[in-house]
């Protein structure tokens, strides 16, 4: 039985070395693929990440009108404290100081600065900024507060312009996984078509020594065995050669893409899922070469 296997893996190599034209245009496509994946894989990661870092910076700012009492903006703040267990913070900002604010950031900007004195009088309304606990709660706060007891002294609500960048955000992301995953799908597809042309080719090329392995009484897996062993290097150096380009190149660019990524550690993320990843990778490139290899041996290969 040993025996046998290593005849196997032998034959596989041979055939493997035999066609190498053709076997590194399969590693080719069949790493590009392979690369897509991983990219996939590492972009769901960031994506999560940068949604993560949105919703936790959105708040909601509550502007009331001019003529609001304060006794009342802060009767509001109680209320939402009792609407929702989930509101983490609600911080009263005057319009005294919202105007000391704007003052402290556009210090060295003259243009603002005389553009408030022109104005004359405090253009600014007194808010309330509202965190939550969790960022689903937010559009039920809104709500609360636009269609609530308290609509009538509400001037604003900015939650709904926030909400548009995450929405935009999610959709940006969904559409770039989606097309990658179309684009794995083609190529998934070309990796199929060109390891069945080569092991086809393989097969033809292989007739004599397939006829004599038959004349010898060998099993149907004997000869079946070296193609399948081709399918499986083909996929295997294609995983080993995408994880030797993603490893090189994230050592290396790791500390500039953080800056970029707002400090999303793309290198830590791909070292501590690398086992996860590892095995998705193979089941993706050995179904495929394994997949490849038996529709061409069911239809080439009759044992």
């Amino acid at each position: 039985m040993l025996t046998n296997l290593k005849r196997i893996f032998r034959f596989g190599w041979q055939g493997f070395t035999r066609n190498k034209g053709l076997g590194f245009q399969v590693i080719f496509i069949m790493t590009v693929a392979v690369f897509l994946i991983t990219f996939l894989f590492l972009f769901q990661g960031l994506s999560d990440f940068l949604i993560t870092q949105a919703q936790k910076k959105v708040d909601i700012s509550v502007y009331f009108h001019r003529e609001t009492p304060e006794e009342e903006i802060l009767e509001v703040e109680k209320e939402l404290y009792k609407f929702s267990g989930e509101v983490e913070s609600v911080d009263y900002v005057s319009k005294e100081k919202a105007q000391e604010l704007f003052i402290q950031k556009h210090q060295g900007e003259p243009l603002y600065l005389q553009a408030l004195k022109e104005v004359g009088e405090n253009p600014f309304l007194a808010s309330l900024n509202i965190k939550a606990k969790n960022p689903t709660q937010y559009a039920q706060i809104s709500e609360f507060l636009t269609h609530g007891p308290f609509k009538n002294l509400i001037q604003k609500v900015s939650y709904y312009e926030n909400k548009k960048v995450i929405d935009r955000l999610f959709a940006l992301t969904s559409n770039i996984k989606t097309g990658t995953i179309i684009l794995s799908l083609i190529l998934a597809g070309l990796v199929i078509l060109i390891t069945f042309n080569t092991i086809k080719l393989t097969i033809l090329s292989s007739k004599e020594e397939i006829s004599t392995m038959r004349l010898v009484g060998a099993s149907s897996w004997f000869i079946r065995g070296p193609f399948l062993i081709q399918s499986i290097i083909y996929g295997v150096l294609a995983v080993f050669i995408t994880n030797l380009i993603f490893g090189v190149s994230l050592n290396f660019l790791n500390p500039k893409l953080q800056i970029w990524l707002l400090d999303f550690n793309l290198l830590t993320f791909f070292q501590e899922n690398f086992p996860f990843l590892l095995s998705v990778q193979f089941v993706f490139a050995l179904g495929l070469g394994i997949a490849s290899f038996f529709l061409a041996v069911r239809k080439y290969l009759e044992v």
